[in-house]
């Protein structure tokens, strides 16, 4: 009994096999050109409840745009440069005690970072794109300027904690208020009804062949990254060429 509650309490890393167990359709069989062809095609990804410490091993998948990481153990905000499309983040229940390494994720709209262990931040360490935003949890949010200080640094912000930034809320905090614009958030507010809906975590799949398996995947991942690099580079040597072969022929064509 001792045995069973250590292995489903144990803390674990993110690795593919975790990604298409929690993410992939697992009534198919597949191959793992096919998981890896699969794990690139993710926009939304889901490792909630995992008791995962550390965010990292996200180089394996593609254009994500949602990312739900609630309720694990991670302490750091880190290795997210990798997902440069990212507009949904969920680091709720976790350890986390610092904001940082965010201002990569250009398009962040909504980013969820209640019950953690933030004391104090930097306003400027949040992505200005930010349009929702969960602190809720923290001590920081007993800070009497905490408000404030985010109205100041995010001016593209609508909602903070749950509800909706006003006009008053902006003036009185300083900002400059310009005439009312309706910005569509985009699928942002099905994101927050289905914030706390992430599936339910499985146990015990950790064997030799899963492990072998999350290598030839992440093998094939990196195989299909180089191919497009590779197409890339081909792209931009043949223009390189015919600009060459264009200068030669005007060359030649000029000479007496």
């Amino acid at each position: 009994m001792e045995s069973f509650i250590g292995r489903e309490t144990k803390c674990q890393k993110i690795s593919v096999s975790l990604i298409a167990k929690r993410n992939l359709d697992k009534k198919i069989e597949k191959s793992s050109d096919d998981i890896a062809a699969e794990i690139l095609k993710l926009s939304h990804v889901r490792l909630d409840r995992e008791r995962i410490t550390e965010i990292d091993n996200l180089d394996c998948l593609g254009p994500v745009t949602n990312l739900y990481l609630q309720n694990n153990e991670i302490t750091r905000l880190e290795n997210l440069e990798v997902l440069p499309r990212l507009k949904f983040l969920t680091v709720a229940g976790n350890k986390i005690s610092k904001v940082e390494n965010l201002l990569v994720l250009k398009k962040l709209q909504f980013l969820d970072l209640s019950d953690n262990k933030i004391s104090d931040f930097d306003a400027g360490d949040f992505p200005p794109s930010l349009l929702l935003l969960h602190l809720k949890g923290n001590s920081c949010t007993q800070q009497p300027n905490y408000k404030k200080r985010l109205l100041l640094a995010l001016p593209a912000l609508k909602q903070l904690n749950g509800k909706d930034i006003t006009k008053e809320d902006r003036l009185e905090a300083g900002c400059p208020v310009e005439s009312e614009s309706d910005d569509e958030s985009g699928d942002e507010e099905e994101d927050v009804t289905n914030l706390r809906g992430g599936n339910e975590s499985e146990n015990n799949q950790g064997s030799i062949h899963q492990h072998c398996n999350d290598i030839l995947v992440r093998a094939k991942v990196r195989t299909i990254k180089e191919e497009k690099e590779h197409e890339k580079r081909l792209e931009e040597l043949a223009k390189i060429r015919e600009q060459q072969s264009q200068r030669i022929c005007s060359r030649a064509s000029s000479t007496p």
